[in-house]
């Protein structure tokens, strides 16, 4: 019996299949590394490139993000890139790092007695530059209703009129904020009826419960702005405590900002502080406070259990690492928008404990 010497239909299109079904499973494996932003979608005259995580772990040993006094290994992908490159981690196991909007409405619902007295001293934040979704009825929410229009003609700032983007629903800053009775969305869980809104808002700047929530408001601001409010010896107090965080977060950020531009290690194997094997982070803040009294009396304080939030742990250097690398992102970006010509170029190199670290030039 002769060997066949061609290869048969159905091993050929069992070939096909195969290829065809390689080729679907790839799909989209690009959007793996680069995304583009929702405002570059909407313009293709502006070009906006991020660099995201990709799970390509080659070992199936999990990172366990350890607290402070406990082992903790040097941490390699932890270090932010020189300007003009952007090094990304592709461990599955490292979380990102969210931090909640104090000034964002929909976080109101449970407030201390310190975050109300910072939001009233702040006022009502709204970000610029916001592209408001669609509703079923392609109805969305305008900066036009920050605006009340008056019978002569002008136009009076409704300067309580708040906007959430991350539930996309407006609010009331002053009946939000002090806990107003009303049954009206703008006080409690928000208004998203974009259809009524304008009669919405007429509705309710001229209700009494608004128009007594907003006189609390202007009375509050004016005693925290004259420092005269009841508790005055202890705002005083919260104030001088402010500024002398406000100072050690200085330096925190200078030291992280140096280790990241020199692409050193963080931390050590344990986060104790004044330990040989705590690491170069914390063995820079001990440095400092060799020379500097605000972060020596900072670090007294930590040893004698004098305070309990101390921004030297693993959290915190992981937060600030990563809002570095946004900025350094952004402004990378804004760099790449403005430029005529760019070229990109794209490495990958596994690190000391086998995970893939990716770098992005442009």
């Amino acid at each position: 019996m002769s060997s066949r010497k061609f290869e048969s239909g159905a091993s050929k299109r069992k070939r096909k299949r195969n290829a065809a079904a390689l080729t679907e499973s790839l799909r989209g494996s690009l959007d793996k590394f680069f995304k583009t932003s929702t405002a570059a979608s909407t313009n293709p005259d502006e070009l906006a490139i991020v660099a995201v995580d990709v799970a390509t772990n080659e070992n199936d040993e999990e990172n366990v993000d350890i607290g402070v006094g406990d082992n903790n290994v040097s941490d390699p992908e932890n270090t932010v890139p020189a300007s003009g490159a952007q090094e990304q981690s592709t461990s599955i196991d490292e979380q990102p790092v969210y931090t909640s909007d104090i000034y964002d409405p929909s976080n109101w619902d449970k407030l201390d007695n310190k975050v109300r007295d910072i939001l009233v001293e702040k006022g009502s934040i709204r970000e610029e530059n916001i592209e408001f979704p669609h509703d079923a009825e392609s109805r969305h929410f305008s900066c036009g209703h920050y605006f009340r229009k008056l019978s002569n003609g002008e136009l009076h700032d409704r300067k309580w009129l708040v906007y959430s983007k991350n539930v996309d629903k407006a609010f009331c800053f002053c009946c939000k904020i002090f806990k107003s009775s009303s049954t009206s969305g703008l006080a409690n869980d928000g208004y998203s009826n974009w259809r009524h809104i304008s009669q919405k808002l007429r509705e309710h700047e001229n209700s009494p419960e608004h128009i007594r929530n907003m006189n609390s408001w202007n009375e509050m601001r004016a005693r925290l702005w004259k420092k005269e409010t009841i508790d005055k010896e202890l705002q005083q107090q919260i104030t001088k405590e402010k500024e002398r965080l406000r100072q050690v977060l200085i330096r925190i950020v200078a030291i992280v900002k140096f280790l990241g531009k020199r692409s050193l290690a963080f931390r050590g194997s344990n986060e104790q502080l004044y330990n040989p094997s705590n690491g170069n982070f914390l063995a820079a803040a001990e440095m400092i406070a060799e020379f500097d009294f605000v972060m020596q009396d900072h670090l007294r304080r930590i040893q004698n259990k004098e305070i309990h939030y101390h921004y030297l742990s693993h959290k915190i250097q992981n937060e600030l690492i990563s809002l570095l690398a946004a900025d350094i992102t952004s402004s990378i970006i804004k760099v790449v928008k403005e430029a005529k010509y760019f070229s990109i170029i794209l490495d990958c190199t596994p690190d000391v404990s086998h995970q893939e670290q990716m770098t992005l030039l442009v």
